[in-house]
């Protein structure tokens, strides 16, 4: 296993890549090239893949390497169902008060990674923090094919942000909530062929 202080910045550097889709999807990576690019040894990379391999968002194949994990129709619908239920589990049990502010200098995928952690973490369960940061990170690409697919997600985002910063009923925020996964599981299959057909982006 490689050093801590080389192995979690190879693996953060590696996961950022996958969540902005700089590979195409189902495409091999290249471990040694990715070791040159990071200016790293090729263990680290490969540990950073068996972990990503774990975590679904790469898949290693014996004897043909890593590659890009496609997130097929079903799988995504799965996501999202757990991802929502998670959420409203978090809601369920958040304690008055008000959630850590969003940046709104992030790009639109970010501010909505961040506002789903921002409304885990007033649950003050680690578990549930834990798991929403997982599924997120999995779901973290697609969000950059809202704007193609659905309407005004712009709005859609505002809506939730004041609803957590402004601690509004819970009624109100489970609505939004199911809502939004709602939306996006109804266009399920247009959100798969758009990560399927995703060609990869220059590093």
């Amino acid at each position: 296993m490689s050093p801590a202080h080389v192995f979690e910045p190879t693996y953060e550097a590696i996961k950022r890549r996958l969540m902005g889709g700089i590979w195409p999807t189902g495409a091999r990576i290249e471990a040694a090239r990715v070791a040159d690019e990071l200016g790293v040894s090729l263990t680290p990379v490969r540990d950073s893949l068996f972990r990503l391999d774990g975590e679904r968002m790469v898949d290693f194949r014996p004897g043909e390497g890593f590659h890009v994990h496609y997130l097929a129709e079903t799988e995504f619908r799965d996501l999202l169902e757990l991802h929502l239920i998670l959420l409203l589990a978090a809601v369920a049990t958040t304690p008055k008060g008000f959630a850590a502010s969003v940046s709104a200098d992030q790009p639109y995928p970010d501010r909505f990674a961040d506002l789903f952690l921002a409304i885990a973490e007033r649950s003050s369960n680690g578990e549930i923090v834990a798991s929403i940061a997982a599924i997120g990170d999995r779901l973290q690409f697609s969000r950059q094919f809202d704007a193609a697919i659905l309407s005004e997600v712009e709005a859609e985002y505002q809506r939730i942000e004041t609803a957590v910063a402004e601690a509004a009923p819970q009624a109100e925020l489970r609505g939004l909530l199911l809502g939004y996964h709602e939306r996006r599981a109804h266009e399920s299959a247009r959100y798969a062929r758009a990560l399927g057909n995703h060609p990869g982006r220059d590093v």
